[in-house]
């Protein structure tokens, strides 16, 4: 039976710094490895390095040279406007590459490097099973030199500052002058610009117990083996995996993806992924991402009939762009894999990231809809077969 008092505790033992290659990271890694070998799972380590420096090098450079193309579009279409839409269009174009997770950006990721972390995989099943259902949580956590208000508040400036001022070019276009004050536009491209430069001076550091992001997740993982081990077919397969550097732009879930896609060849896999679990609120679906690319109509349809049947109310929403998570890299090879989270605007959300993401901010009861609706969602999956 789904216990959230049990979940909560085992969340409250990982619940400390451990950004990726740190002695946090080492020590969250063992934790998490006993724990699945205590539940009775074949369980393994696959280590990995990587340099996120030129990942990151390419990212600062198109923010700045983004934001110096919006402040100059701003200018430019006072006088002209086809000139300074042609100019907004060539800053959009390497911004909605990064925005909306083009797959060729993996390869940015490949090269190994200084950090050093581990992938936690604990399976269950027979050797040639006719089905698979992986289960996900990454188990590093951050904090980031920007509070996510501030952070979302920038990014939010990004993209409705963008939209007004295509607007105004494209009325521009039309009337022969954009609409409004003459200097609308370069105010608007201005602030967009400011917008842009603060997100490029962004850096990751080590102090958060990442309690919600995401301590509560890796623990649902628990529970859930607890439950599926002993009452699914005998005929299924069971993955369950704690991915590293998931905070590194989803490092972990690429190289385990890089290893174990090709053996699913053949067969239906379905992929549940846990990220940001046990914020009081709402369970939350994350169904699409980057500019509305849908996860998985399956898993969202069985998730949503699942909630229907247990009384848990739950929605669906939008990965803003340029937010990433495990899932994306499944998207990217085509394997279907729906992300459950929970909560709203309040603090403990707000504290994600940070010092404050603490594992006070979780709540049992949620932390035992989430893992009931997860359980629930796979058994109807596995009944049915669907693809």
């Amino acid at each position: 039976m789904v216990d959230g008092g049990r979940i909560l505790d085992e969340a409250t033992e990982i619940a400390f710094p451990r950004y990726p290659g740190s002695a946090g990271d080492r020590r969250a890694i063992g934790l998490i490895e006993d724990r699945f070998k205590d539940l009775g799972l074949e369980t393994s380590l696959e280590w990995f390095s990587y340099d996120l420096r030129p990942a990151n090098r390419a990212l600062r450079m198109t923010l700045i040279l983004g934001a110096v193309l919006m402040a100059s579009a701003g200018i430019l279409s006072q006088r002209s406007p086809i000139l300074g839409l042609a100019v907004l269009t060539v800053a959009l174009l390497p911004a909605g590459i990064f925005l909306a997770w083009a797959p060729w950006l993996e390869s940015l990721y490949h090269r190994d490097g200084n950090v050093r972390t581990a992938n936690i995989i604990g399976l269950h099943g027979p050797a040639e099973p006719r089905l698979s259902l992986l289960l996900m949580a990454h188990h590093d956590s951050k904090s980031q030199s920007l509070t996510f208000p501030f952070r979302m508040g920038l990014t939010l400036i990004t993209i409705l500052g963008t939209v007004v001022l295509l607007g105004l070019m494209s009325a521009g276009l039309m009337t022969g002058r954009t609409p409004g004050p003459p200097m609308l536009p370069a105010l608007v491209g201005g602030a967009v610009a400011a917008a842009m430069f603060g997100l490029s001076t962004m850096k990751s550091r080590n102090s958060s117990p990442g309690a919600v992001d995401n301590a509560g997740s890796v623990a649902i993982l628990f529970e859930a083996a607890r439950e599926l081990t002993s009452t699914l077919p005998d005929d299924i397969e069971l993955i369950f995996l704690s991915t590293g550097a998931e905070e590194d732009h989803m490092i972990g879930a690429m190289r385990w993806l890089d290893a174990h896609a090709r053996e699913f060849e053949g067969r239906p896999v379905y992929c549940m992924n846990f990220d940001g679990a046990g914020a009081p609120g709402r369970v939350v679906l994350i169904e699409r991402f980057g500019f509305g690319r849908m996860f998985s109509k399956v898993m969202s349809a069985a998730a949503r009939r699942a909630a229907a049947r247990l009384g848990i109310k739950v929605r669906g929403i939008v990965m803003l762009p340029g937010m990433g998570i495990d899932a994306i890299p499944f998207a990217h090879r085509s394997l279907p894999c729906l992300t459950l989270s929970s909560g709203s605007l309040d603090r403990a959300t707000m504290a994600v990231h940070s010092a404050r993401d603490v594992a006070e901010h979780l709540d049992p009861d949620t932390l035992e809809e989430v893992a009931r609706l997860a359980i629930e969602t796979l058994k109807e999956i596995a009944i049915t077969r669907d693809r």
